[in-house]
């Protein structure tokens, strides 16, 4: 689920050599200016240096953001914003023992520091996700380490949205919904940023809509949309349900939305693409199914090879949907469907062999 919080990974190997050497340039700038700033009071140094490494987080660059909370921590040994900076910046470099560590050394620097508890909530989270196996316990320290925050803040709406997001990949919907609505209702009296009001809307409507309760789950992800017009995952969600609902005119706007905004969304694009077809706009679906198979992951979901088969298959287009067909047949896992219309694809080419192989 999304966060109110921005979640970013490691550029590329080229992006990560272009930001070392940048990164060296900065440690003689950042040298200078200790020499030029001697007699500067060394926390407004260290704040910043703490607003260096947020600009850097923000643009992805991790490992250069890290540096400049590191710095800022040689300036401040426990300053609790530099603490929190370099444990997000860890926990996008997945190194998160050193990020956990981070994070805890902030609380015991400010133990009213809240957005400690909620990174650390998250980073427990995480780094279940990366390994159940091994860290199956993490989504209880999440909920426990936020029930320490909800006793020192219980009016903050990040403490509720994190308490949601867990319970829910924990799932415990209902539970979930209750803490999502209650971030929703704390977010707008608070007055948060509309940023972060959408993304909380978006998780509740997750939730509603996980729960079959599909009218609540469009409220929430057209409040969404509206709060963020930005919002990619506010509209492919909001699409989805629409869908769902039976509109397919208002699902192929709202997907359309979301592909325009985060083209290299798997998950946007290919959802547009089976609204067309299933909406019966076949021609228009093929274009977004092939862009679809370009993007990272798409491998690992052969439906979308099957359907792509079908659409080439009622534009007559036999040789490729052969070819599509084969893919979704032999990726796993197996589904019927997939060899159904690898089928029906050799049936309509009746090659040499074909009419066997169907």
């Amino acid at each position: 689920m999304n966060t109110t919080y921005p979640r970013r990974s490691p550029r590329p190997a080229a992006a990560r050599v272009r930001a070392t050497l940048h990164a060296l340039a900065l440690v003689l700038l950042v040298g200078a200016a200790a020499h030029a700033q001697e007699g500067a009071a060394p926390t407004a140094d260290a704040d910043r240096l703490v607003r260096d490494g947020n600009l850097y987080y923000a643009q992805g660059d991790c490992a250069l953001a890290q540096y400049f909370y590191q710095e800022a921590l040689k300036r401040e040994e426990n300053h609790p914003e530099a603490l929190v900076g370099k444990g997000r910046a860890l926990t996008c470099q997945t190194a998160y023992p050193a990020a956990i560590d981070a994070f805890r050394q902030s609380i015991a620097a400010n133990p009213q520091h809240i957005p400690a508890y909620v990174h650390l909530a998250l980073t427990y989270q995480e780094q279940f996700l990366a390994d159940p196996g091994g860290h199956g316990g993490r989504l209880g320290d999440a909920l426990d380490i936020l029930a320490q925050a909800e006793s020192i803040a219980p009016q903050d709406a990040t403490v509720q949205n994190t308490r949601g997001i867990v319970l829910y990949q924990v799932g415990d919907l209902g539970a979930a919904q209750q803490a999502l609505e209650r971030a929703v209702e704390l977010a707008t009296a608070a007055g948060l940023a509309e940023r972060e009001r959408s993304t909380i809307h978006v998780n509740l409507g997750r939730a509603y809509r996980d729960q079959d309760q599909l009218e609540l789950a469009q409220q929430a992800f057209r409040r969404a949309v509206v709060l963020d017009p930005t919002n990619a995952s506010a509209h492919n969600n909001l699409g989805n349900i629409m869908y769902r609902l039976g509109d397919c005119a208002g699902a192929e706007f709202e997907l359309s939305q979301a592909v325009a905004l985060a083209p290299t969304s798997l998950s946007a694009v290919s959802q547009l693409a089976i609204v067309l077809f299933e909406c019966g706009d076949v021609p228009a679906s093929i274009p977004r199914f092939e862009q679809a198979l370009q993007l990272d992951g798409a491998v690992f979901t052969p439906p979308l090879f099957t359907y792509l088969a079908r659409a080439y298959l009622q534009q007559g287009r036999v040789d490729d949907a052969v070819r599509r067909a084969q893919q979704g047949a032999l990726l796993p896992p197996e589904s019927a469907d997939a060899h159904y219309y690898l089928g029906k694809a050799y049936e309509a080419r009746r090659a040499s062999g074909d009419l066997e192989n169907a």
